[in-house]
């Protein structure tokens, strides 16, 4: 089964990550954690969690060939995998959601995709687009705006905290780079005409 869990940043997904590693680890079940080279925020082949600290990982580039990696990894250890968890899946290509898919089928592994819905500009990554339209199962990991809504948007922002709306879509940052925000917050902010008060 290929799982695809998003949320906004800040909402807890390295969190989920980890536990879920833990939970595993705990009850011997044979896991792999990938994640993509793309995020550096914590170094490579490295995950961190501000509550459940550092966990290692495998690092991915857009160039690898997910399939190919984790049919030899099966042919190397006596335990055979049972999870893959991908942790920064937006960052994924369409190819490799694909042979994330085929590896579910194909070699009966189950797999857990974290990451964002959408780039600063509201738009879906590409990962993460492919993700809808292949995975079995989708689930919101939610988070709240400072306003109280739900948050759907990553704005991106400057060292004044105001939001930038133009640039490249992948710019690899944390709360100084980024906040979290609903709609209504996030367009009456980029002064979409459509929310300006006359």
């Amino acid at each position: 089964m290929l799982r695809f869990y998003y949320g906004c940043m800040g909402a807890g997904k390295s969190l989920h990550v980890l536990a879920t590693a833990y939970n595993f680890q705990e009850h011997g079940i044979p896991f792999i954690i990938l994640k993509s080279k793309i995020d550096t925020r914590d170094g490579e082949n490295v995950i961190h969690s501000r509550a459940l600290g550092d966990r290692e990982c495998v690092s991915i580039s857009q160039e690898d060939n997910i399939y190919n990696m984790i049919a030899a990894y099966q042919n190397i250890g006596d335990d055979q995998l049972r999870w893959i968890i991908v942790d920064e899946a937006q960052f994924l290509t369409e190819q490799q959601v694909e042979q994330l898919a085929a590896i579910a089928d194909v070699m009966n592994i189950n797999i857990m995709c974290y990451g964002l819905r959408t780039d600063f500009k509201t738009r879906l990554f590409s990962g993460s687009k492919r993700l809808f339209e292949l995975a079995d199962s989708i689930e919101e990991i939610k988070s709240t705006c400072y306003c109280g809504s739900k948050t759907i948007f990553n704005a991106r922002i400057n060292a004044q905290k105001e939001i930038i709306t133009d640039g490249a879509q992948v710019e690899v940052g944390g709360d100084e780079r980024y906040t979290s925000l609903c709609r209504k917050c996030y367009f009456e902010k980029t002064g979409h005409p459509l929310y300006v008060n006359e």
